[in-house]
């Protein structure tokens, strides 16, 4: 029997329907707990390409919410993007699953451009999302806005020129704040069905569908309402294009809520070369293909090979500074 008959039973999707699919490339930005979840069900549905984007690491407190990872792969601290690529080749070896170990930025998603027919905000911070809403505009690809902490979510599909853009809902709606599951934690049960939400929003925007409605839902009261969000006529980035700043400096950046100061070098690490060094300090480390994670006065350590660097164990950046020069001269 066909893979997708039952899919393509569906009278709104039908074969020309999978066919889209088929013939579709989405990037993912965050492979955490709502990507690991729209992952999987797109790559199930069978949506041609995926790209996978996310700069973390398993860990075990991860495993509560999101799916495709195991507690091997926190214990190996498997780079995500690389442990959801591997985890969704398993599950349908006839689509294509790109990935990259990295955060999503003007650089890092350039090889990307023009190649893209949609883009599903899988993240847990608005300053990632503000510049998929630039980069998103710039390219005019449509992507779903998703979010989620406590029992509540949130999810919107913006398509540039049409549309309200991120900008838009957040000076309409000010109670939208930017806390975090890192903050007020998340109920594991709300996790699928947003991302129930987006990919569902995702298929009718492939096949043709246009949608400018705000959607909210709480998990607990088992509550769910549609809001329409007109565009700002005078949208400080969707109509006058305006450029907010850089998202990410190569400056320390404190991480909110997870006691970690990360620094960018701005270069790949050797790690075989840094390996030498630790050692040369009688310094144990352990390594895969994209982390190295070390202990230093108490202070853990991980290094990602395309050059960031967490110091774990502190949210002052002074002392966070100090630990990180003695292994690097780049601030």
């Amino acid at each position: 029997m066909e893979r997708y008959d039952r899919q393509m039973r569906v009278a709104q999707i039908g074969k020309s329907g999978q066919e889209t699919l088929r013939a579709s490339t989405v990037l993912i930005v965050g492979v955490g707990a709502i990507g690991t979840y729209a992952a999987e069900i797109a790559a199930r549905m069978g949506i041609g390409r995926l790209i996978l984007v996310d700069r973390d690491f398993v860990e075990l407190s991860n495993l509560q919410r999101q799916t495709l990872f195991t507690e091997q792969d926190a214990m190996q601290k498997e780079a995500k993007a690389w442990a959801a690529a591997k985890a969704l080749r398993a599950i349908n070896r006839d689509i294509v699953i790109d990935f990259l170990v990295d955060d999503a930025n003007g650089s890092s998603l350039l090889p990307f451009a023009g190649d893209v027919d949609a883009v599903l905000d899988c993240t847990d911070n608005f300053a990632t999302r503000r510049f998929l809403n630039e980069w998103c505009l710039e390219q005019r690809v449509p992507w779903i806005f998703a979010s989620c902490a406590g029992t509540f979510a949130n999810v919107m599909p913006i398509i540039p020129g049409e549309t309200a853009c991120l900008h838009c809902l957040m000076e309409k709606m000010p109670l939208f704040n930017e806390t975090s599951c890192d903050i007020i934690g998340v109920h594991g049960a709300l996790i699928p069905m947003l991302a129930g939400l987006q990919v569902s929003l995702l298929t009718k925007l492939l096949l043709g569908e246009r949608s400018a409605n705000y959607y909210q839902l709480d998990n607990w009261e088992m509550t769910f309402q549609k809001f329409g969000v007109s565009r700002n006529p005078n949208c400080a980035v969707c109509v006058r294009r305006e450029k907010a700043e850089t998202v990410f400096s190569k400056q320390p950046v404190l991480l909110c809520g997870r006691d970690t100061v990360q620094f960018q070098i701005g270069t790949a690490i050797d790690f075989s070369a840094f390996q030498a060094v630790l050692g040369n300090q009688d310094i144990s480390c352990s390594a895969n293909r994209f982390v190295l994670t070390f202990t230093f006065r108490d202070y853990d350590f991980t290094v990602f090979q395309n050059g960031r660097v967490l110091v774990h164990g502190t949210d002052d950046l002074t002392v966070a500074k100090k630990q990180y020069q003695h292994f690097f001269n780049e601030i």
